[in-house]
């Protein structure tokens, strides 16, 4: 089985809308779905907004459902100059950018970069061609001003900033459980962040699944096939 997290509803409709023989799965701290995804049954779960939320999610669905696989999609603020609405990042490694360093290496497993699994790193990638490969950081608060996105650059060379990732992948990486990230542009995550988000919200959550469903149609004939 296949575990999907999505933070909001509106970044797992397309992905919904695709799945087969969907069943509603609500219980607490879990809603998603099962179903099956090009052939490959899946679990697809609304975490909520922030990292205790997504974190809660992960684990309920890794302890419950045994996945081979959990990818992560949604949408998150540019930090990289290069990156504008809708483009597309793959996460090579994820972080934490609400944690002070010293934190993170005293008690944070991994020191709190996780790396993402490289084969579904690389389903992602095919998936999305132009796609940006790098580091996403993860924290609790919505990033818009630039000298916060100036400090994210400097200390992680992130390229997006968004409010789970970093978090599913800590328990994935603790579990043992691989897994892929990859985050649609909704905003700049600058001044003008909030009015971004709005216009850009819906868009970028389809392109995230949308380019999401096709890298599980690739593992499945890949993976699937052994």
């Amino acid at each position: 089985m296949i575990a999907i997290i999505t933070a909001m509803d509106v970044e797992l409709e397309n992905i919904l809308a695709r799945m087969e023989d969907a069943q509603q799965v609500h219980r607490p701290g879990l809603f998603g779905y099962t179903g099956t995804l090009h052939g490959q049954p899946v679990i697809a779960a609304v975490c909520g907004v922030g990292k205790v939320c997504a974190a809660q999610c992960a684990q309920l669905l890794i302890s419950e459902y045994h996945p081979a696989a959990l990818f992560h999609s949604g949408i998150a603020g540019a930090v990289s100059p290069d990156l504008r609405h809708l483009d597309v990042v793959v996460a090579r490694e994820l972080t934490y950018r609400d944690m002070t360093e010293e934190t993170k290496r005293g008690f944070v497993p991994f020191g709190g970069c996780f790396v993402a699994d490289p084969k579904l790193t690389v389903f992602l990638r095919q998936a999305a061609p132009q796609s940006h490969l790098g580091c996403i950081a993860t924290g609790d608060l919505f990033v818009h001003s630039q000298a916060e996105k100036d400090r994210l650059r400097q200390d992680y060379n992130a390229l997006c900033a968004e409010m789970e990732g970093a978090a599913v992948a800590h328990v994935c990486a603790v579990n043992r459980v691989p897994f892929g990230v990859i985050r649609c542009i909704s905003d700049l995550a600058n001044d003008e962040a909030h009015g971004d988000y709005e216009q850009f919200e819906r868009l970028a959550s389809l392109k995230s699944a949308d380019i999401l469903c096709e890298a599980i149609r690739r593992y499945g004939e890949k993976e699937g096939a052994k």
